[in-house]
């Protein structure tokens, strides 16, 4: 099969590299010479994968129009990058094509899911079927064949399948799922969850706050997720608590580190101004804090990390004000 994979970051070349592995012709997209060339004569990308080698059957390409020579389109770039991968695609597409999403988080100018932001946007007429690849991943780890679980969710099952049996092998194992809410909400809503946890590790907190911290965030991520439609059953999978422990228990994580900074440095402002990577869970915190007033969910720790990131509060009493509300009774809801 032919694939053309649009985001040349860590994330699209670490799928593209399963993809190739698994005897699949891919095309990926580079915007400059210089990443042309790397990953053509060096099948390297340093600044995202260190040294690890690509595979060969990985062809980069700075032209778009290779899109129509393909059977599948891999979109793999930043949720606030969508909105422009989407208007480039339209300009070049002359075909259907069926769509794999490998981007987490939410449209950061209209507060969509992903999926449901693609099939708004794309041109109606090239629109084919629509999965996305989400779950516990980090790039690297995926490239040294470190075995590996995510899921294919889909609307269409069928077509969740056929992804799932495309990308799966020895080391990269896939499920495969239909609730693209649960999944898409759950995956975005990790990566606030995973800032918080690097801020109390900053602050000098241990285990006994990060685990209530996953637990009660895997609480808020059900709740607000069930009450827009999603299984529940689905934060209890990889796109739910999988991702949730995996991003907030590592310093490869880029929300974890970033939240990291935050809680040493006491400083959000400092940090975001200073900060020139993608946050993702940045852009989820703000959507879901507004999301979750406007329809009455409650989502106490999103609530305090919007205070801490975008009003700039005294970080300490907000995890004090966090602690001190009013006692209740335990539940998953």
């Amino acid at each position: 099969m032919k694939i053309f994979t649009l985001g040349s970051g860590s994330w699209g070349l670490a799928l593209s590299n399963v993809l190739a592995e698994n005897k699949n012709e891919i095309f990926v997209y580079a915007r400059t010479k210089e990443r042309l060339n790397e990953i053509n004569f060096e099948h390297r990308a340093k600044k995202y994968l260190d040294d690890r080698k690509l595979n060969e059957n990985i062809i980069a390409t700075n032209d778009l129009s290779k899109i129509n020579e393909c059977d599948l389109l891999l979109i793999s770039v930043p949720s606030k990058a969508i909105n422009e991968a989407i208007s480039e695609i339209n300009r070049f597409i002359n075909k259907k094509i069926d769509i794999v999403n490998a981007t987490k988080g939410l449209e950061p100018t209209t507060n969509k899911r992903i999926q449901e932001y693609i099939k708004l946007n794309f041109k109606k007429e090239f629109l084919g079927r629509i999965a996305s690849i989400l779950g516990p991943g980090f790039a690297g780890e995926v490239c040294d064949h470190n075995l590996t679980c995510v899921n294919s969710v889909s609307e269409d099952f069928n077509f969740a399948k056929e992804i799932q049996n495309l990308f799966s092998n020895i080391y990269f194992r896939v499920y495969a799922s239909n609730d693209v809410i649960g999944s898409e909400y759950g995956s975005s809503i990790k990566n606030a969850i995973a800032i918080a946890s690097g801020i109390i590790k900053g602050l000098g907190f241990n285990e006994n706050t990060k685990a209530a911290l996953i637990t009660r965030g895997l609480t808020e991520m059900t709740r607000f997720g069930v009450k827009n439609g999603a299984k529940k059953e689905t934060f209890f999978g990889l796109t739910g608590i999988g991702d949730l422990v995996l991003t907030c228990n590592s310093i490869s994580s880029r929300n974890y580190s970033f939240g990291y900074k935050i809680g040493k440095e006491k400083n959000a402002k400092k940090v975001i101004e200073e900060n020139d990577q993608t946050i993702e869970g940045l852009y989820t915190i703000k959507v879901i804090y507004h999301l979750a007033k406007e329809e009455n969910i409650d989502t106490p720790i999103i609530n305090a990390l919007y205070e801490i990131l975008f009003e700039y509060k005294e970080i300490k009493n907000t995890v004090k004000n966090l602690m001190l509300r009013p006692l209740k009774e335990e539940k998953f809801d």
